[in-house]
């Protein structure tokens, strides 16, 4: 009986937010990132170099939620660029440096293992399973997710142009304490 008065009072103060949202027109990436992938020309890539993108790209964020990690994937981007993780997109390192800071302050216990990487002309795709603790209104929660990131570097070995393609609804969304309760309320059919 709780969990339900729970849930209707989550969806309750949600429903403005929602309605609010809903009102706002937010462009979808697909353009962006279709704009990027034919604009943005990364170095030619063979197996060796697939392999170590994924190495350098996983290895660089095990250290999210430490001290290091800020420093450890910055390293690994070009100042001017295009990434996309799903939730946000960015064309600056500076901008994605920030957005690593906000990130490191909400997250502990990271675990990103290669599943497996790939190749075609100037794309590596990056196979990974990422697991960690996220810290949001006061309540930690544990947090599972597989995704691929499509990564082009330029000739410095930089990364100029990423696109994460993962499920933020149950690698996030349903986890988050009142939002997942919420998400589960709007779409009670996918488990």
């Amino acid at each position: 009986m709780m969990r339900h008065v729970k849930t209707i009072i989550v969806a309750a103060l949600s429903l403005p937010l929602l309605l609010l949202a809903g009102c706002k027109s937010i462009p979808s990436y697909s353009s962006d990132y279709a704009k990027a992938r034919t604009n943005i020309q990364g170095i030619e890539l063979d197996e060796a170099k697939a392999l170590d993108i994924g190495h350098r790209f996983t290895s660089a964020f095990n250290t999210l939620g430490t001290p290091a990690f800020v420093e450890s994937a910055g390293a690994l981007y070009a100042d001017q660029l295009f990434i996309n993780d799903t939730l946000t997109q960015f064309s600056s390192r500076k901008n994605l440096i920030e957005h690593f800071q906000g990130m490191n302050k909400r997250v502990s216990n990271v675990s990103v293992k290669l599943i497996n990487a790939s190749y075609h002309l100037d794309s590596a795709y990056v196979h990974w399973h990422m697991t960690y603790d996220f810290k949001m209104f006061g309540i930690t929660r544990s947090m599972n997710s597989y995704g691929i990131s499509e990564i082009k570097l330029d000739a410095n070995n930089k990364i100029i142009f990423q696109q994460d393609f993962w499920d933020p609804a149950n690698g996030l969304y349903r986890s988050l304490p009142y939002v997942g309760g919420a998400y589960s309320w709007v779409l009670p059919f996918k488990n």
